[in-house]
């Protein structure tokens, strides 16, 4: 996308107006994803939402082909993509639980993670290359034609119903037999009540059934009483919202108009992203094969000061092997912190209310993100590309050393979660 709009406008700023759109668009929709997710089959939700990208890749390949491509057009097709994507995460990040054991959790993060860095370590070099031979749109034809089969296998995937829709689906059964049993129970006295009693459903069947019946604002503020109950989650999402917003967003923007200009073109930024990508998979299976820290909150923030050594490097307009090295760590990092983040909100949270809590939590980590996209393009023309990134990881660096030093988030472990009902739901 970031060379697509390079080529049509010439313009970081508009570059950072259609990133900008798209994340919006993406933070639109998370909440109403974590609501589909704690309702609707997970599996079906992936399915859609990888057809819906598809589409939109195919329509921006085809624009860019036949070079009708318009900046309002890209801009539209972002904002589209962005709307599918959106439902994409909570649902994920609900569905591994599903279908792992909670101390299986943390490798099969590790896995999934791993398998995921791997091919978006060879995709940024293969579409730089892509990019720079054929053009953008070529790109973008390999992109949808890619998402389209994932979302084939997924749809002939035998995936579970999901926690939370099989105990709704329980849960109504329970209480359909409950009102039967009650009103025979009715009509031979009192002996009657214990069984009409016994018919309701209890623990997570019967808050899922409950939160079925439950309106939209009903099922969030529910979610939101899970999130901000957990002290070090929300603590770590208000620090990825600053990190997001300062760092992520303008190297994103700004990384490749710098590749542009002084590192080699698309298939720079091509290997650069590649470094990052392989850094986090070495990150993820490190991460994976060792035993939790005792420590998780303060191990996650402990992470990310390295996290801007990319930015540090582009900043410093260091040379493209220093540049590719310090994403690689940067990659390394994120990867880490990954899969500690996620096994720990995934044993914390309780499962029928997890899609909706990843939402809040993706909502609140990314919402800086357009913030930083839009304004990214401004702050470098106001006072240089290369000045902006090493302020921004500077800053950081030193503002989240000093976040890593909070009472929160230094326990020996978070606190459990699981209320009665839900057993096994307990902190790391």
């Amino acid at each position: 996308m970031s060379f697509a709009v390079l080529r049509v406008t010439g313009s970081p700023g508009r570059l950072g107006l259609v990133l900008a759109g798209q994340a919006t668009a993406a933070l639109a929709l998370t909440l109403a994803g974590g609501l589909a997710g704690d309702r609707f089959g997970r599996g079906r939700i992936l399915t859609c939402s990888l057809a819906g990208r598809a589409v939109a890749a195919a329509l921006l390949a085809a624009t860019l082909l036949t070079r009708t491509a318009s900046f309002p057009l890209l801009l539209a097709a972002a904002v589209a993509y962005g709307c599918a994507d959106g439902f994409f995460g909570p649902a994920s990040t609900a569905l591994l639980p599903d279908i792992v054991p909670r101390d299986r959790l943390a490798p099969a993060n590790a896995l999934l993670g791993g398998a995921t860095s791997t091919a978006a370590a060879a995709a940024p070099a293969l579409a730089g290359l892509i990019v720079a031979a054929l053009g953008p749109g070529a790109g973008f034809a390999v992109q949808a034609a890619l998402l389209a089969s994932a979302a084939g296998s997924l749809a002939a995937a035998r995936l579970p119903v999901g926690c939370a829709v099989a105990a709704g689906m329980a849960g109504r059964a329970a209480g359909m037999a409950g009102r039967a049993t009650g009103m025979a129970g009715r009509a031979t006295g009192m002996a009657g009540r214990p069984t009409g009693m016994a018919g309701r459903p209890t623990g997570v069947a019967g808050r899922a059934a409950e939160a079925n019946r439950e309106r939209p604002l009903a099922q969030l503020r529910a979610g939101w009483t899970e999130f901000i109950r957990i002290r070090w989650l929300w603590l770590l999402t208000g620090q990825w919202l600053v990190f997001s917003m300062l760092t992520l967003a303008p190297v994103t923007v700004l990384g490749p108009t710098l590749a542009q200009r002084y590192l080699g073109g698309p298939a720079a930024w091509g290997v650069i992203s590649a470094g990052v990508a392989l850094g986090a998979v070495g990150g993820q299976l490190a991460a994976g094969r060792i035993r939790p820290p005792a420590r998780p909150g303060l191990a996650i923030a402990c992470l990310l000061p390295v996290m801007t050594a990319e930015a540090l490097a582009l900043g410093l307009g260091a040379p493209l092997a220093a540049v590719v090295g310090a994403a690689a760590l940067t990659g390394l990092a994120l990867g880490v912190q990954g899969v500690f983040f996620q096994t720990a909100m995934q044993t914390s949270v309780r499962p029928d209310v997890l899609a909706r809590v990843a939402a809040i939590d993706l909502v609140g980590s990314e919402g800086g993100q357009p913030v930083g996209y839009a304004l990214a393009g401004p702050l470098a023309a106001a006072v240089g590309a290369h000045a902006f990134l090493t302020a921004s990881a500077a800053v950081m660096a030193v503002a989240g050393t000093a976040f890593a030093f909070l009472p929160a988030l230094r326990g020996r472990e978070f606190p459990a979660s699981g209320p009665a009902g839900s057993p096994g739901r307990s902190g790391l």
